[in-house]
């Protein structure tokens, strides 16, 4: 695959893998962050969306993705028998996601009018597709497509999102101890860059944003005052109070309402079937009901309750929430 032009793409290390790691043209004072102590960030954005994710996705048209490098890591499991079904039916275009038709259609039509926003917040319950809405809309707002749905996941840049490739999207979780000094060298190193003229937008995906320090929620807040126009930052979160009023006011919002329960058996049901599990239909109204809005949680209960070897029934979803229950 032809290599990306450097031009308007912020710099990067040349070792280590596509986009995992970031450049050093800084000083080591800069924001009281030594490239020598960091060296290779460990980007969380290509650890989560790697070849291995993606190994059984299919394109728009029904063609079937497969990573550039093959897939195949050395000496690894294959990855179909050690993937959760939270993970192995992980959306990866709009059409796939259940429950929120109004942020998709809202999406959707932001990017083919070309209208996008600085900054997002995708905002709403656990297991509501808010991270995975998050990646679809980083991938298609590079999709090359000329077709209308997007991505279409077999064009050059969706394939470098497919091989874990892909410099143009960058992902952060607020859990981790070493985000906050990971996102104030990327801001820096935006503010860099703002000269520069790209055709790709910068993706930055931040997970659990209401964890963030205050210091770096002003860091960011600077950096709003003159966004650059191809940076999209997704801010994601549970817990919308506390995420900074200031900031909140100038993005996007997006609610993430719980899924229906008929939504989830729908889903459940499509699972079993391509499992090939025996599930009765009551059971899998029983774990939507249990699941209370979640479809992660909905997914990891019928993963869980099919490893029993037998056939799910409503009595073995019930004594599996009343062993849980009782933990």
């Amino acid at each position: 695959m032809a290599s990306r032009s450097a031009q308007g793409v912020l710099p990067l290390l040349a070792g280590g893998r596509g986009g995992s790691s970031i450049g050093t043209a800084c000083s080591a004072s800069d924001d009281e962050l030594s490239t020598a102590n960091y060296g290779e960030l460990d980007l969380e954005a290509l650890s989560r969306l790697d070849g291995r994710r993606w190994s059984n996705c299919r394109s728009a048209e029904g063609l079937e993705i497969v990573p550039v490098n093959g897939g195949d890591l050395e000496g690894e499991t294959s990855p179909e028998s050690i993937r959760s079904f939270s993970h192995k039916y992980n959306p990866v275009f709009f059409s796939e996601l259940i429950g929120q038709n109004i942020v998709v259609q809202s999406l959707t039509n932001a990017i083919s009018r070309g209208r996008i926003a600085p900054v997002y917040l995708f905002q709403g319950p656990r297991g509501t597709g808010k991270t995975s809405a998050a990646r679809i809309f980083s991938t298609a707002l590079n999709c090359t497509s000329t077709g209308v749905t997007k991505p279409c996941g077999h064009c050059s840049s969706c394939a470098d999102f497919v091989s874990g490739n892909s410099r143009s999207m960058w992902e952060f979780d607020g859990t981790s101890k070493q985000c906050a000094d990971k996102m104030r060298y990327l801001l820096k190193m935006v503010s860099q860059a703002r000269q520069l003229s790209s055709s790709h937008y910068q993706v930055f995906l931040v997970d659990e944003c209401h964890l963030l320090p205050s210091k770096l929620w002003l860091a960011f807040l600077k950096f709003l005052e003159e966004p650059h126009r191809r940076v999209v930052f997704i801010f994601i979160t549970t817990d919308p109070d506390n995420v900074p009023r200031t900031v909140q006011s100038r993005c996007q919002k997006y609610q993430f309402n719980k899924i229906k329960d008929a939504d989830i058996v729908s889903r459940l049901r499509k699972i079993s079937s391509e499992e090939n599990l025996d599930v009765e239909s009551d059971a899998l109204d029983l774990i939507a009901m249990n699941a209370d809005g979640s479809l992660r949680d909905a997914e990891t209960m019928l993963d869980q309750l099919s490893l029993l070897g037998k056939k799910i029934t409503t009595s073995l979803v019930n004594e599996l929430v009343s062993s849980l229950c009782r933990t």
